[in-house]
């Protein structure tokens, strides 16, 4: 029997694409998903034989990866972020013993290696990306992540996974609980808002490079980075619906120029106060449903979505996430 209730990924940055790493630099728990995956392609060798019916098949390219859903764990947290973003920059909080790890846009996405484990089968794949990663957040639940990886070789049978480092389920994970929610639909500066839930998608639109006579990739190559999510606000009038339509919370005319919002999410730790995550964005696309007349009553709800959030200047990034945690730096 393979126990599902016993699942643990741990994941490693590479010094390069052709050089795996020997063992995981961060394990952690999972709430579901597959720590190991096969996108397997058969294809049929179609030929007229004299029957009626094909004779052989082929394996036309298999792309393994990873698709598992978790917490975001302190530690472990930035990398996936760094993977997803492309740069990321450490340093010294103001908290001693903590740094603060800034993740932005950048130009090449970093590869890992993953190992996962099921039950008692232990699997690796090298030479991964992360093509998506998903956050979304509503009322006091912890955070959840979703993490979406394409990679070059895969290796199952492992005896377990390498080295000793234990699992980051025991350390807390970031939650809304006492965190600041802000938003603002025609401005770079939002403001607190009684948000409700919120969500953020980061997609890199990986796909696998396949090469004559290998089934495996020869490479995974990253696409144009989307940025895509929503923020949904309980408010007390139309004024952030009312900014977004006409560019003033006075407006009372749409506008058929753009207007640009902004929204901030700062989170607390569940076991340390010193650890925070902050989600910002500040050129944002926003657009909403005017809120719909309900006979039974209730306060109106607003979900302002957004979809690939651009850039204001050349150096700028679509999306600004910072973790407070106890790792020194993730790239030396």
């Amino acid at each position: 029997m393979i126990n599902t209730s016993i699942g643990l990924i741990g994941v490693a940055l590479q010094a390069d694409k052709a050089t795996a790493a020997s063992a995981p630099e961060y394990v952690h728990g999972l709430t579901g998903g597959q720590v190991f995956k096969l996108d397997r392609t058969v294809e049929s060798d179609d030929v007229s034989c004299g029957v009626r019916a094909g004779t052989d098949s082929h394996i036309e390219s298999i792309v393994p990866g990873a698709d598992f859903d978790t917490y975001g764990y302190a530690d472990a947290l930035p990398e996936y972020f760094y993977g997803a973003m492309g740069s990321i920059a450490s340093a010294a909080s103001s908290e001693t013993g903590y740094y603060d790890h800034t993740i932005t846009l950048g130009d090449l996405l970093p590869y890992f290696t993953v190992w996962g484990r099921i039950g008692g089968e232990y699997t690796k794949v090298a030479g991964c990306k992360v093509s998506e990663l998903e956050m979304e957040f509503e009322g006091n639940s912890p955070l959840q992540f979703g993490v979406t990886m394409l990679g070059i070789a895969a290796t199952m049978g492992l005896a377990s996974i390498p080295g000793s480092i234990d699992p980051s389920c025991f350390d807390g994970y970031y939650i809304p609980t006492g965190g600041t929610f802000k938003i603002d639909t025609a401005s770079g500066t939002p403001a607190v808002a009684p948000v409700t839930k919120g969500s953020l998608t980061l997609d890199n639109a990986c796909s696998a490079i396949a090469l004559a006579g290998q089934v495996t990739p020869g490479d995974i190559e990253e696409g144009k980075l989307t940025s895509s999510g929503s923020v949904t606000v309980k408010p007390d009038d139309l004024t952030l619906y009312k900014k977004m339509v006409t560019g003033s919370g006075s407006g009372t005319t749409p506008t058929g120029v753009m207007v640009y919002g902004s929204f901030e999410w700062t989170f607390t730790h569940s076991k340390d106060s010193k650890c925070a995550l902050v989600v910002s964005a500040t050129n944002v696309p926003f657009t909403a449903d005017f809120p719909e007349v309900d006979p039974a009553g209730g306060a109106a709800e607003i979900e302002f979505s957004f979809d690939n959030i651009g850039v204001a200047e050349a150096a700028g990034s679509p999306v600004t996430i910072t973790v407070t945690n106890k790792v020194e730096e993730y790239v030396s």
